[in-house]
């Protein structure tokens, strides 16, 4: 483009779209700021089991099971509108295009990154013909931000760092500036995420997420402020004391811990051991005593041996996690683990897999049980049924409850009196 031209305005009034988002919380906000783009230039937002002109794929590739979703995504959208285009973005298609494209994709691209995206489709799109069942997005009760991107930990297993590049920081007044407007679309919580959270401001020394999270907390109209996944070393005195006075955090952490065994941690690159990681959890339980801390566990990392596993398992039962994500190892070519030696047959995998899932299933009923008898506020989100609303606590426990009245996007204290094994009932 010649200094002097200005980019063409782009149309695509009544251009049907529908998107698909897989893997992390950072992949779903890279989809609706794109999606919030392309309604901007009239394109009609449909769900992804309706006809469109462009099916948008968010990938994952953090296991092989993420990357056999994504794929499956792709021929799904292709099977629904042969003739429509299929467009993919996300960690996958960063990692492997070939397959993409092998697969029929009609573009690659990277979220973060819309404008050639945008351009590139009007020119091939300019209008769609199909005037009906416009859809409207409902207001999101729980708004997701985006505050980084990007991850330099390289741990030894994850292929992350490689796709997503280092860690970026958004300037501290964009996103303020972006939570204004969330308020004012009528959500009542905001969710702080990115790829590793707790490197907020590094790269750019005048921002630091303690700081961020005392400028957002004091936010009129602001309810609740949680936090996505953290590492243990984000959990400062200053970032200690950012919660304490915050009067809208919510009392969940997703701490990251991924091994219950020190040896492993290591092999892993992990940047703590199981001591300071009980220390973290330990000083956010003096602060928030019904806190619900959860986690991410990996079974089956290279040359985890029974000790080790049995370390892991030990190690999550003194914690009391109320929840724990649990993943069998997956290599991911490209990574230091990858070529680890003594593998893990993926039979004891699987058996390591289901003893962890069977603790996490302890761990949480004993959570519910502990919250039986209080009063909680919970956020209402969805009507399940006629009648009965589900929402969550700021613990992040989900409640469903019988109600007549419309409780949806409205927070109401609810006695909790009983559990199921999913939730609490109020």
């Amino acid at each position: 483009m010649h200094r002097d031209e200005q980019p063409r305005a782009i149309n695509m009034q009544k251009t049907t779209i529908a998107a698909h988002t897989l893997g992390c919380k950072v992949n779903q906000c890279d989809t609706e700021a794109l999606l919030a783009r392309l309604t901007n230039i009239g394109c009609i937002i449909r769900d992804f089991n309706q006809p469109a002109d462009i099916y948008i794929i968010n990938t994952c590739t953090v296991t092989h099971a993420s990357d056999k979703k994504s794929r499956q995504m792709i021929r799904r959208a292709k099977k629904q509108n042969p003739q429509a285009k299929i467009a993919v973005c996300g960690c996958m298609a960063q990692k492997d295009p070939a397959t993409a494209q092998e697969i029929g994709v009609d573009f690659i691209f990277d979220a973060r990154k819309p404008d050639a995206f945008i351009q590139e489709i009007s020119n091939l799109i300019p209008n769609s013909n199909d005037t009906s069942q416009e859809d409207k997005s409902p207001t999101r009760t729980r708004a997701f931000l985006k505050i980084q991107d990007g991850c330099d930990r390289f741990c030894s297993y994850c292929i992350v760092p490689y796709v997503r590049g280092k860690p970026t920081s958004r300037p501290m007044a964009e996103i303020l500036a972006e939570a204004e407007l969330m308020l004012t679309n009528g959500a009542l919580e905001i969710v702080l995420t990115g790829i590793q959270v707790a490197s907020y401001g590094n790269d750019t020394k005048d921002a630091t997420l303690p700081k961020l999270i005392e400028k957002i907390s004091s936010f009129a109209g602001l309810k609740r402020l949680r936090l996505s996944s953290i590492d243990p070393c984000a959990v400062t005195p200053e970032f200690l004391q950012a919660v304490a006075n915050s009067t809208v955090i919510c009392d969940h952490f997703h701490l990251s811990l991924q091994s219950g065994s020190d040896t492993v941690l290591a092999r892993m690159n992990r940047r703590y051991n199981t001591a300071g990681y009980a220390n973290a959890a330990e000083s956010l339980r003096k602060i928030f005593p019904n806190v619900a801390i959860t986690t991410d566990i990996i079974v089956g990392f290279p040359g985890e041996t029974d000790a080790e596993f049995n370390e892991s398992l030990t190690f999550a039962q003194k914690i009391g996690f109320a929840r724990i994500h649990v993943f069998e190892y997956s290599k991911r070519e490209g990574t230091p683990a990858a070529t680890l030696p003594n593998q893990v047959p993926d039979k004891i995998k699987t058996d390591r897999g289901k003893q962890m899932r069977q603790l996490a299933a302890t761990l949480q009923t004993d959570f519910y049980k502990l919250q039986i008898g209080k009063t909680q506020p919970v956020l209402f989100e969805t009507e399940t049924a006629p009648g009965e609303w589900q929402g969550h606590t700021t613990n992040y426990c989900p409640v469903q409850i019988l109600c007549n009245e419309n409780l949806a996007n409205t927070i109401r204290p609810v006695e909790i009196n009983s559990h199921t094994a999913l939730s609490l009932r109020a």
